[in-house]
């Protein structure tokens, strides 16, 4: 890790912009600006001095602006930061700390600044001692040290429960393990604290029924419980059963109905004869099943195979309107354009994946009746939410018919057969692992269980979620693989300083974590975090608001993470007091529209959520509105975005960030590079945002919401308006699209040169980005985001882009 000072003062302040883009005419009419003016040349001018090494005027140039209550609010503290560091650079430390002491303090000043300011005196005490200015221990989890064992049991897949847990006679079950720790802390009450660990050799475990831990199965600091693998292994907890029993369709009418070209391909096997009761459904989430050939999902069958179709005129008599210019009904009734429907007439369960008014929001739907003559679907309710338009995205699945491409499957519920047609380069009835998932539950479910651990552990193939903690405090999920689920991997709900940490999470049917912590109507800390883990290839099955975290809350962080390959966002971001920080999030929103890499949405009281040195990068996609790496939707506002780089970002309607009706959000620090544009707006009228925020009066003039955030008081004013400053726009234009000079602007630099970002990372690297000087551009630790290797991680960190940014 190269050592860093910072010896540049940052701060930023900004805004959120983002949902049902451009539904104010106004704002959809406006033309781009490509780099609108300083709203503070004073400002740059006092930076250009200090820049230059003109320190007087520098200090002079700062001065009067803070002493100048004509002047806009960021602009004062701007000049408050810029005239701390430069009585650093004057070598007088302990005024600098003394300004940003009182810049810290200060409670009229917008908290975005106080925190840089606090930032700020830590990072000066860390050069006076000698230490590099950026630690990245300050930005690690402190993860539990494990004392020596007390006691050591032991599972593995030949054991018994009715062993007694030692190594020669191991449990076969972690339930077998839990009842004899419950058994042994009532023996053992007073002896000195120690682990309680619980060692499982690797190997294959079949879960019928999860590990269910309540609050008698906790740990202590002293004495936790630890349920770790064998060093070296990885035990795998699964939910399926393996298909071996592959035989050619027997069924001559069943033949009839495969294209001739498949029908000597498609294998059957019967589940009555594996023992599998439960079918589940075709496309309800956590209860279907899925078959996978050596790890590999397989399709249910499907037309078409790849893509999507559009959907015909709109035939359901419940009628609405959008915008007065958008039809729809909500009740589902709509032409098929192709003819390949038609032929589905006695098909007994056809469903339909669509986006069927919004192309952020999509549904399986049951089709009740296909009429061939006059091409139309009858769809079953509960109809889409949203209700259905013509132009819409959609295909069908579960239809027997259209088992016609290698790697595709279909299960006939009527009589508990499966049918697959295996990929062309396997040998099925030899070679091939097949799986069927049949396991509908969590594997481990901890209610209110302070201090366990679980270490290194596989869950793999089952309908649902991987593991469950509601309430207590101090459970953590390290070093565990998640993979091939249908549900969530972790879901938090509840409790204090849970975390997960350095797992991998792929293949999953919908999230990867869901994690709420904290009280927002109190405002107190949940302290959990998801840290060091590498989550790609999700949201398989739920291609919508399953993101690699759900953040909820209050005070909860997410660092060093590695978030690729997802159909829509990455991060969905509720709450308040939130660390969202150096994280490396690429290749998302691939399929969805108005979405980012990270979303907040919906609620002006979403304060305090700091977004620092994330790399967001090739996030691209959208159809009408389009993607962002940053999305602040409908009234977000008070948000830090601070120090990321956004490359390859925007598209469509969206910068790099885009701002949706908030205000009193700061985008500082920030470097742009190769965007479709900086940052972007939607605007609200006033009339809007003040009726929208009508009902989040109350509690933004009470306690503790008007103590924590005293710029509530001006809810109602100033609608709109943000603060940009300090950015880098490198061959990213406009700077601002859509901005309607509503935003405030100071010390951002476009440039038609691409920054070397790791040069960024330290101050040594600063000095020569020579053209960032004017601007007082603060390091941005390019080298520290994303994953980060440690001994409890399920693999080495993924690699990185080396640099971050190439």
């Amino acid at each position: 890790m190269r050592a860093r000072q910072s010896l540049w003062l940052g701060l930023v302040l900004t805004i959120s912009a983002g949902a049902i883009c451009l539904s104010d005419a106004y704002a959809a009419a406006e033309t781009a600006s490509m780099a609108p003016s300083s709203h503070a040349s004073p400002l740059d001018q006092a930076a250009a001095d200090l820049t230059s090494g003109r320190l007087t005027q520098a200090k002079n140039g700062f001065e009067r602006l803070v002493q100048d209550s004509s002047q806009a609010p960021f602009v004062r503290a701007l000049a408050q930061l810029g005239l701390a560091q430069t009585a650093w650079a004057r070598h007088n430390r302990g005024h600098a700390v003394n300004i940003w002491r009182q810049l810290a303090d200060n409670p009229t000043v917008a908290r975005a600044f106080r925190e840089r300011a606090a930032m700020r005196i830590k990072t000066a005490s860390r050069i006076q001692q000698g230490l590099p200015g950026y630690d990245p221990a300050a930005h690690r989890a402190t993860l539990p040290e494990i004392p020596a064992a007390a006691v050591e049991f032991h599972v593995a897949p030949e054991g018994k429960d009715s062993n007694n847990g030692s190594k020669a006679h191991p449990f076969q079950s972690l339930t077998g393990a839990r009842n004899a720790i419950r058994s042994w802390k009532r023996t053992h009450a007073k002896q000195s604290p120690g682990s309680i660990i619980v060692t499982i050799q690797g190997g294959s475990y079949p879960v019928t029924q999860p590990l269910e831990l309540n609050a008698e199965d906790s740990g202590s600091a002293a004495a936790p419980i630890v349920y770790q693998a064998a060093t070296g292994q990885q035990p795998s907890f699964h939910g399926a059963v393996r298909i071996t029993s592959w035989q050619p369709i027997s069924d001559g009418l069943r033949l009839e109905q495969l294209a001739p070209g498949v029908r000597a391909c498609v294998l059957e096997a019967n589940l009555k004869t594996l023992g599998v009761t439960e079918l589940g459904d075709a496309t309800a989430l956590r209860r279907r099943p899925e078959l996978f050939c050596d790890g590999v999902p397989q399709t249910l069958a499907r037309w078409p195979n790849q893509g999507f179709v559009k959907t015909g005129d709109i035939l359901g008599e419940d009628r609405f309107t959008v915008w007065n210019r958008i039809a729809g009904c909500k009740d589902g009734k709509f032409h098929f354009v192709e003819d390949r429907p038609a032929t589905w007439t006695d098909e007994p369960d056809v469903r339909l994946y669509g986006y069927w008014f919004w192309d952020w929001f999509e549904e399986y739907q049951r089709v009740e009746r296909i009429d061939a003559q006059n091409r139309a679907f009858t769809l079953s309710p509960p109809y889409s939410r949203y209700g259905y338009r013509k132009d819409q995205r959609y295909y069908a699945v579960n239809v027997f018919r259209e088992l016609d491409q290698p790697g595709e499957w279909y299960l006939d519920r009527r009589n508990s057969t499966v049918y697959w047609l295996p990929p062309a380069a396997v040998d099925a009835a030899a070679k091939a692992t097949t799986v069927l998932s049949v396991y509908d539950k969590p594997f481990v479910t901890m209610d209110s269980v302070e201090h366990v651990l679980i270490q290194g552990l596989c869950f793999q193939e089952s309908r649902a979620n991987g593991i469950h903690i509601r309430d207590g405090a101090h459970a953590l999920v390290a070093g565990c693989t998640f993979q091939r689920l249908g549900g969530d991997a972790v879901v938090i709900k509840g409790g204090q300083h849970h975390g997960v940490f350095g797992c991998t999470m792929h293949t999953l049917g919908c999230a990867g974590m869901d994690v709420t912590g904290g009280d927002r109507k109190e405002l107190t800390q949940g302290g959990h975090f998801v840290e060091n883990c590498t989550v790609y290839d999700i949201s398989r099955l739920k291609r919508t608001y399953s993101p690699a975290v759900r953040l909820d809350g209050c005070a909860n962080r997410i660092a060093h993470n590695l978030f690729e390959h997802m159909p829509s966002s990455a991060l969905r971001i509720e709450g308040n007091d939130h660390i969202i920080e150096l994280n490396i999030v690429r290749k998302v929103v691939q399929e969805s529209d108005d979405q980012g890499g990270l979303d907040m949405y919906g609620n002006p009281l979403y304060r305090g959520v700091v977004i620092r040195w994330n790399h967001w990068k090739d996030i691209g996609g959208g159809t009408d509105c389009g993607a962002a790496g940053v999305r602040l939707d409908d009234m977000i506002s008070g948000v830090m975005v601070h120090g990321n780089v956004f490359q390859r970002c925007g598209a469509v309607k969206f910068g790099g960030v885009q701002i949706h009706g908030g205000k009193e959000n700061l985008i500082d620090n920030n470097c742009f590079i190769d965007c479709f544009a900086g940052v972007s707006f939607s605007r609200w009228s006033e009339q809007r945002w003040l009726e929208s925020i009508e009902r989040f009066q109350d509690q933004a003039n009470s306690r503790p919401y008007a103590a924590r955030y005293p710029e509530l008081a001006q809810l109602r004013q100033d609608a709109n308006v943000n603060f940009i400053c300090r950015n880098v726009y490198a061959s990213t234009t406009p700077m601002l699209l859509r901005g309607g000079q509503m935003q405030q602007t100071a010390l951002n630099l476009v440039t038609d040169q691409m920054p070397e970002l790791d040069r960024l990372a330290n101050d040594r690297g600063m000095q020569s980005e020579t053209r960032f000087r004017p601007i007082l551009l603060n390091p941005i630790p390019t080298d520290d985001m994303g994953p980060y290797d440690h001994p409890w991680c399920a693999s080495p960190a993924k690699a990185k882009t080396k640099p971050p940014g190439s």
